[in-house]
């Protein structure tokens, strides 16, 4: 599987049965990062991803996939074409035939358990031939109630779920978390996100094949000359090779590009 970032498909190499966990801080990007791959994948790729958004509404990721793919502003697609000129609306109807024709299956049942998205997902491999799965995230992912865990426990056990999953359906499985307080890495003078700054509690080293970490700067200094630029920290990787690696970010349609 292809993420269509040229440089980071280089490096860690995405197969079926691999369990990639994209985290970082609030408000960085792991979200859109994950739409961008996943529209890569389902208009670019053609192939089936189904996305549970435990977050956002089917609506806004709908509309989150529009601007992405089509470069237009989320507002103008959310206010009923108001803002959008004759090439923008045309661009949107476009766009809106090709997503009428991918295979883009999204789930937004608020605080659905481990247990459904399993069963959920062998039903969409078995009836939809599935390529991959994206869980938009991880803390919002509720557990068995009539067990008695702790959330920590709990945490271990959907990442052992998520990854036994993978590997069963033989396919990749892409999971967000805000698995960093922003007050853990604000003290730092580079403000970079560690694998160490993962909760010491939760293995998300020992369930996840790759770990990628997201960082921007201007999060952190408003002032900073390094805009629009994310860094994809790749903190664990299935050849050990750890790197890091700029994409550009654009805010306006939410999307992420090569340099």
């Amino acid at each position: 599987m292809k993420t269509g970032f040229k440089k980071l498909d280089e490096i860690i190499k995405i197969k079926g049965g691999d369990f990639i966990l994209i985290g970082g801080t609030a408000s960085v990007g792991k979200t859109n990062l994950a739409l961008n791959i996943l529209s890569n994948i389902a208009i670019k790729d053609k192939k089936a991803v189904v996305c549970f958004s435990l977050e956002c509404s089917k609506e806004s990721i709908v509309n989150k996939i529009i601007s992405i793919v089509g470069m237009i502003p989320v507002p103008s697609i959310v206010d009923e074409q108001i803002d959008l000129n004759d090439s923008e609306f045309l661009k949107l109807s476009e766009i809106t035939s090709k997503l009428d024709k991918a295979q883009i299956y999204i789930d937004d049942t608020p605080g659905i358990s481990i247990k459904e998205i399993c069963e959920k997902s062998i039903k969409m491999k078995t009836e939809k031939d599935i390529s991959c799965i994206i869980v938009d995230y991880l803390e919002l992912i509720s557990f068995d109630r009539s067990k008695i865990l702790s959330r920590d426990l709990e945490t271990n056990e959907i990442l052992k779920n998520l990854k036994e999953l993978a590997k069963k359906l033989n396919i990749p499985i892409l999971l967000t978390s805000y698995n960093i307080p922003y007050k853990k890495i604000a003290h730092r003078e580079n403000h970079i996100p560690k694998l160490e700054d993962l909760t010491q509690n939760i293995d998300y080293k020992k369930y996840a094949d790759i770990i990628i970490l997201l960082h921007r700067k201007e999060c952190f200094d408003k002032f900073t000359q390094k805009k629009n630029v994310v860094d994809i920290i790749i903190a664990k990787n299935k050849n050990d090779m750890k790197t890091t690696i700029e994409l550009a970010w654009n805010p306006k349609y939410l999307k992420f590009c090569d340099f």
